[in-house]
């Protein structure tokens, strides 16, 4: 009797499935002690390989992804391509145990050092020793010494900022960093703060200076949509403040708005389906990257000196590296915050025009809140400004990776080792350093954040269809490609790389490399209605910033250079071991004195010059 060939096709492709579906076997402690030895110098990253989709094309895969015994042969199959069973591996050799959350509890002398050093925030240096060699950015003290002079007031800034917002989303390519805006509040807080400043008495280091939102974390008032057309018709908006925004408000801060960002903070392109794709400030035609695009977007032209970002897996600082501003995503929990996407991997972070923006912002950020548990663990927080501008470096030792880096363009790397040079001349000790099994590592990374937002999405699945392909297929891939024992192996290998990175940090002060190994990519238009999902890319741009987020310590992106064809901006990352926010503050403030700095040619609002001709009224 002959099988219909319609039946033969679905036991072929049943047989395949079963074949791909197949739980992970793991090879022999001998096997595995051979395969994942460290050897000194040698990086074992791997090229990744994803489907670059657009168009039709993606919209079809995000169908199929979805389509029951189809999806899970597809997303096996990527899992298996890209050896991601590589954390299982790992996991079955080491003998750490799984570290759910990344936080450190600090011995009893880094508390005490902590606890010894000064807070200082009233010093005040130029960002560069000759303002009128570079491009300067108004500061936050720019604004404060403004007010307190009487040149402008709170007032007039606003009235600025608000003509600022309207013609960035106005013009012929919209900038559309800003997303949500309430005009009459903002100038009601205006008129406070300019009420406190013509008393003598503003309420804070922030009092009067603009801020916008990240439209993922609560603003009393607002929606919350996640960059999505649809979340916060579920819940309405915000009946009060997130922490850190309320933290700011206290130091006086005007909210002014939310960012845009890429939905549900899932990619780093910043292409927006519902609420429009933000430029890069330094070319309309180039990505804003992200997640938190509109954050750095908006600081980068002008419209404020002070944005809140999250960063889940680099989203505050790639895209602060590619506009040309500063971006810190501190100690895990140095920034108390409860969040249900990525509860392990998400931090709030601030974007500053400048490093010493960023000390401040960290200041009124930082420190434990009892509505927080996990924030109580954390030394005192110390931000000395003035400590922060010496250059003197013969105490720092300064880890470098070079196999590490080889994929960043020609540029980027000369640059990076330009930068570290003049650290070396200032008396910084080079220490090569070797980081074993990045591979597993990385992908511990992946597996664990889309682990923990396919999760946070169950309440919402029957909704999936109203997120866009791109999100689809990354949130499909997640929930069909990995098991219950890949997310528990991949806390293991978590565990094992904190080991690593507390060995590291005996022997070095700082870690550095890119902040990203390219620069911002070309935005083309078909990808403004079409979308993108190229997977390999957004790891490759993810490729030194992920470590900070599966292990917790601080890291910084302070501006480097510009590339010489585009005019784009270059960054380093400054990294450094838990709690020690100051170490990379002092490093990221040597590197920003000697980095060149230019005015974005696509987006640049210049507030306090706009404000002296607003209405003081």
């Amino acid at each position: 009797m002959q099988i219909p060939w319609l039946s033969a096709l679905a036991v072929g492709f049943v047989a395949i499935f079963i074949v791909l579906h197949g739980d992970v076997h793991v090879s022999s402690q001998d096997v595995l002690h051979v395969k994942y030895a460290a050897t000194p110098g040698v990086v074992d990253l791997l090229d990744i390989h994803m489907p670059v989709l657009t168009g039709p094309a993606l919209r079809y895969f995000a169908i199929l992804s979805g389509v029951p015994v189809l999806g899970p042969l597809i997303s096996q199959y990527l899992k298996r391509v890209n050896q991601m069973y590589q954390v299982r591996e790992l996991a079955a050799l080491v003998d750490d145990a799984p570290i759910y959350y990344p936080l450190h509890y600090p011995s009893a002398a880094e508390r005490q050092h902590h606890g010894a050093q000064l807070t200082d925030l009233t010093y005040r240096s130029p960002t560069h020793p000759d303002d009128s060699v570079f491009f300067t950015r108004h500061s936050i003290q720019d604004y404060t010494d403004a007010y307190a002079s009487g040149r402008v007031t709170p007032l007039q800034v606003a009235r600025a900022v608000l003509a600022a917002i309207d013609a960035s989303n106005t013009a012929a390519i919209p900038l559309r960093a800003v997303i949500a805006f309430h005009r009459d509040d903002i100038l009601n807080q205006a008129r406070a703060s300019t009420a406190r400043y013509a008393a003598g008495t503003p309420s804070g280091p922030l009092d009067g200076v603009p801020v916008l939102v990240k439209d993922e974390t609560d603003v009393r008032g607002y929606n919350t949509t996640g960059g999505t057309s649809f979340i916060h018709e579920f819940f309405g908006p915000a009946t009060y403040d997130a922490l850190s925004v309320a933290r700011m408000r206290r130091a006086g801060a005007l909210v002014v708005g939310k960012t845009n960002l890429h939905e549900v903070g899932l990619g780093v392109t910043g292409l927006n389906n519902a609420h429009g794709a933000t430029r890069n400030a330094f070319s309309s035609g180039h990505m804003s990257m992200g997640s938190s695009s509109g954050s750095a977007a908006a600081v980068a032209a002008g419209i404020v000196p002070l944005a809140l970002g999250c960063d889940g897996g680099g989203s505050v600082r790639i895209p602060a590296a590619m506009n040309g501003v500063v971006g810190l995503k501190a100690t895990f929990m140095r920034i108390p915050l409860l969040v249900r996407g990525a509860p392990s991997s998400a931090n709030n972070g601030p974007i500053a025009a400048t490093v010493q923006d960023i000390a401040l912002a960290y200041a009124v950020l930082g420190g434990a809140d009892a509505d927080v548990p996990m924030s109580s663990v954390q030394p005192p927080v110390h931000v000395d400004l003035k400590a922060m501008d010496g250059v003197d470096l013969s105490h720092l030792r300064v880890g470098v990776f070079p196999a590490y880096m080889a994929t960043a363009t020609p540029e980027i790397l000369a640059q990076y080792w330009t930068t570290v040079r003049h650290l070396e001349s200032l008396g910084a000790t080079l220490v090569n350093v070797t980081i074993p099994n990045l591979q597993a590592i990385h992908y511990s990374h992946s597996m664990t954040i889309l682990g923990e937002l396919a999760q946070y999405t169950d309440a919402i699945y029957d909704f999936y269809g109203l997120f866009s392909p791109e999100v689809q297929v990354s949130l499909r891939l997640s929930r069909l490609g990995f098991s219950s024992v890949d997310f528990v192996a991949a806390q293991v290998v978590r565990g094992y790389a904190t080991r690593l990175w507390h060995e590291l940090f005996e022997s070095v002060d700082v870690f550095l490399t890119p902040t990203t190994p390219i620069t911002a990519p070309e935005l083309k238009p078909e990808y403004l209605t079409d979308g993108l999902s190229d997977l390999a890319m957004t790891l490759t741009i993810m490729r030194f910033v992920v470590l900070a987020n599966l292990i917790g310590f601080p890291s910084l992106a302070v501006p480097m250079g510009y590339e010489s064809t585009t005019g784009l901006p270059t960054s380093m990352l400054v990294q450094a071991a838990h709690w020690n926010e100051d170490v990379v503050l002092h490093v990221a403030r040597v590197i920003e004195k000697q980095a060149p700095s230019h005015k974005p040619v696509g987006y640049y609002y210049d507030i306090l010059e706009m404000a002296q001709g607003e209405d003081a009224t």
